[in-house]
C-alpha cells in the first residue's frame, strides 16, 4: 500500500509519499487474502478493513502504521521514491529517481540492480490499481500540472485519496528541485543511482550484522547458572532497565566468571565488572549474596527475591 507521485518536469522535480504500511504477525494464507481484498479496492474505511479482519478470523497483531517515509532525496538535484513489487520471486523494491527533465525506474532484488529504465519529462505515480485511478481523477481538475501547481496541491491530492481507501495515509514526505532541464540530466540520474544503491547495500551490511548480534545474544543467553555476586544494596547508580526502581531498591552485582551483560547486542560488562540490577524486596538482600538463574528465572540463591535488569546475561565469549 502506497501512493508515490513523481514529477521530472522542464520546471524541477518533485517527489511525495505517503506513510502507509500494513503491519502484522498472523497466519501466511488468511494475510494474503486480507491483501488482495485491500488491493481490489472494496475496503475503503476502517470499520470495513476491521469487519473483513474479523471475517477472515485472523488471529494476532494486524494494523496499520503511518510512519514509513517511503521518498527521499539523494543529493541536491536528484529525488527518489520506493515501492515494493510482487513477483515470482517475492517481493522485490522498484525506485523511481527524478530530476528536470528526467527520470528512471530501477528494479533491485536485495542490494542488486536487475533492471534500469531511463526517460525524460514525465509525470509518474506509483501504487495499487486501486490508488493511481483515484489520483487520475484527482488530476483531471489540473489539466497539465507544473511543479508549482503539482506542489500546490498536495495537501488536497492527499486528503482525497486517503478519504477513498484505507491503502494512503493522509500524512506525506515531499521534497522538490527547483530549475530546469539541461542535457546532463540523465549523467546526474546515473550518478545519483549509483550513490543511493551504495548507500543501500551500506545499510544492509549493518543490518546484517545488528541481525547477527541478536542471533548470538539469544544463542549465549544464560538458562542457568551463577550470574554473579551482589556488592552494594542501594544505590544511586543506574542501569538498564531499572531507571523506574527508586535507588533502596536497586543492586550493584559483580559478574561472575564466564558471564557478561549485553544490551542490543553489544557487551557492556564483562566477568568481574559491575551492573546495576533491581530486586522487589531488598531488605532481604545483603552484600554477599549470589544471583543465580535457575529454571529460567534470575533471583538471589536461596532466598528465592526476583531480580531486575534490562540487560541480557549471556555466557561469555572466548
Amino acid at each position: 500500500m502506497t501512493l508515490v507521485l513523481a514529477y521530472a518536469g522542464t520546471d524541477g522535480a518533485l517527489i511525495a509519499g505517503d506513510r502507509r504500511t500494513l503491519v502484522a504477525r498472523a497466519e501466511e494464507e488468511k494475510m494474503s487474502e486480507l491483501e488482495r481484498r485491500l488491493y481490489s479496492g472494496e475496503v475503503r474505511t476502517r470499520e470495513e478493513f476491521e469487519r473483513l479482519v474479523e471475517e477472515l478470523g485472523i488471529e494476532g497483531y494486524v494494523d496499520f502504521h503511518d510512519d514509513r517515509e517511503k521518498v527521499w532525496k539523494v543529493n541536491d538535484e536528484v529525488l527518489a521514491g520506493e515501492v515494493g513489487i510482487r513477483s515470482a520471486r517475492g517481493v522485490r523494491r522498484r525506485r523511481v529517481y527524478v530530476t528536470p527533465g528526467a527520470h528512471a525506474f530501477v528494479e533491485l532484488e536485495g542490494d542488486e540492480v536487475r533492471s534500469k529504465r531511463f526517460g525524460g519529462p514525465a509525470l509518474i505515480v506509483e501504487g495499487p490499481k486501486v490508488v493511481k485511478e483515484l489520483v487520475s481523477e484527482f488530476l483531471e481538475d489540473l489539466g497539465r500540472p507544473d511543479l508549482e501547481t503539482l506542489r500546490d496541491s498536495l495537501d488536497d491530492l492527499f486528503d482525497y485519496v486517503a478519504s477513498e481507501t484505507i491503502l494512503v495515509s493522509r500524512e506525506y514526505d515531499s521534497y522538490v528541485v527547483e530549475g530546469g532541464a539541461d542535457p546532463l540530466a540523465r549523467a546526474r540520474l546515473q550518478s545519483a543511482i549509483r550513490e543511493d544503491v551504495e548507500e543501500l547495500r551500506r545499510y544492509r551490511r549493518q543490518l546484517a550484522e545488528e541481525m547477527l548480534k541478536h542471533v548470538r545474544e539469544a544463542y549465549d543467553l544464560l538458562k542457568e547458572g551463577e550470574v554473579g555476586e551482589v556488592v552494594e544494596v542501594g544505590t544511586e547508580e543506574e542501569g538498564q532497565g531499572v531507571e523506574d526502581e527508586p535507588p533502596e531498591r536497586r543492586i550493584v552485582v559483580r559478574l561472575a566468571d564466564g558471564v557478561e551483560a549485553r544490551y542490543w547486542g553489544d557487551v557492556v560488562a564483562g566477568p568481574g565488572e559491575t551492573v546495576v540490577m533491581a530486586v522487589e524486596d531488598p531488605e532481604r538482600v545483603e552484600p554477599g549474596d549470589r544471583v543465580v538463574v535457575e529454571d529460567g528465572e534470575m533471583k538471589i540463591a536461596k532466598k528465592g527475591v526476583p531480580v531486575k535488569t534490562g540487560y541480557s546475561i549471556c555466557r561469555a565469549r572466548d
